[in-house]
């Protein structure tokens, strides 16, 4: 049974990540823009990689068997890795990567964008 608890865990978190970033995702598209920057989630998913793993590694260790036992959830094989990297890039992702509006497009004719008399375009 605690088995069963720590796969509704882990299918629990993977499913609030995934409407993280859909959340997170939405003005982007209501833009119309192309690419994301990094910060919206590469930098959150290497950041909460980067601490799930020997956090998780640490935890067997001191406990001292494969499978963690967290409360009443036994989290076994490759789920504490899932559920912990799921919920830290959840907190990475929305406390330090805030939404940052996409720039917005330069109007025709301004010098940035206008050719030089002596250059080829």
């Amino acid at each position: 049974m605690n088995k069963l608890y720590g796969l509704g865990v882990t299918g629990l978190s993977v499913m609030i990540a995934a409407i993280v970033s859909g959340f997170r995702l939405r003005p982007y598209l209501d833009a119309g823009e192309q690419d994301t920057p990094p910060t919206f989630a590469l930098y959150p998913v290497l950041i909460a990689i980067a601490v799930t793993v020997p956090v998780v590694f640490l935890l067997r260790w001191w406990q001292g068997k494969r499978d963690l036992d967290i409360g009443p959830v036994t989290l076994a094989d490759r789920q504490p890795f899932i559920v912990m990297g799921c919920l830290l890039y959840i907190i990475v992702a929305v406390t330090f990567f805030p939404y940052q509006p996409p720039a917005k497009p330069l109007p025709p004719g301004t010098p940035e964008q206008s050719a030089s008399p002596g250059r080829s375009v």
